[in-house]
């Protein structure tokens, strides 16, 4: 890997589930190896034997309180984040093989964003933010987004709750931050069996003037 290429960090809370080791094949498998990662242990010994050096381990104070919950374990990982935009997968979700590419392709062509939303699958049917929409909402999106870390630097960081990655997204439009809906389906819910990314719709914009449509 060329550092000066790295651009995102995949911020990753767990408790030691056993599908960790399914999620960071799904790293390991990108078609751009341009990545790095961030384990973080929330107040457990590791699990896992590192055999990537792209991947960072460490362990937090006991920060998670239950479901829907991780944001705290995120906050205290993304300060060892290095690169330009952190990105988010649980323990027990995969990744498309090409997100990475995919996540390039999209800030290429959309230098100005702060925050692109991917779309997401659960058991294999339904796909979050909702297409019939043109906004995300509460319930109908997750933690298939990715940031740019200047955001968490300027303290726009998760707030447990219920509803903290509806809640972090909600915030960051009323405060005017960028945010594109991609039409690319890059994250899978548990036990989803795709591995390839699906192209749906067009993209919608959030507070962003420069709404032309990508040509690739």
């Amino acid at each position: 890997m060329t550092e000066k290429f790295c651009k995102i960090t995949f911020i990753i809370p767990t408790i030691g589930r056993s599908t960790l080791s399914n999620t960071l094949n799904s790293l390991i498998h990108q078609t751009n190896p341009n990545w790095k990662a961030i384990v973080i242990f929330d107040d457990i010994s590791s699990t896992i034997q590192n055999i990537d050096s792209r991947i960072r381990i460490i362990k937090s104070p006991k920060l998670g309180q239950g479901h829907n919950s991780a944001g705290l374990v995120r906050n205290y990982g993304i300060r060892y984040a290095d690169t330009e935009w952190v990105a988010f997968v649980d323990d027990d979700d995969h990744l498309s093989n090409d997100y990475v590419e995919i996540f390039l392709k999209e800030i290429t062509t959309y230098s100005s964003l702060d925050i692109i939303i991917f779309r997401m699958v659960f058991n294999n049917n339904i796909i979050y933010p909702l297409l019939e929409t043109d906004m995300f909402y509460q319930n109908n999106v997750g933690i298939s987004f990715t940031v740019k870390k200047q955001l968490f630097d300027e303290q726009h960081i998760f707030i447990p709750s219920s509803g903290e990655d509806f809640n972090y997204l909600n915030e960051a439009k009323n405060k005017n931050y960028k945010i594109m809906i991609s039409p690319h389906i890059t994250y899978f819910v548990r036990n989803s069996t795709n591995s390839d990314s699906i192209k749906l719709g067009t993209r919608v914009f959030i507070n962003y003037t420069d709404q032309k449509e990508s040509v690739m």
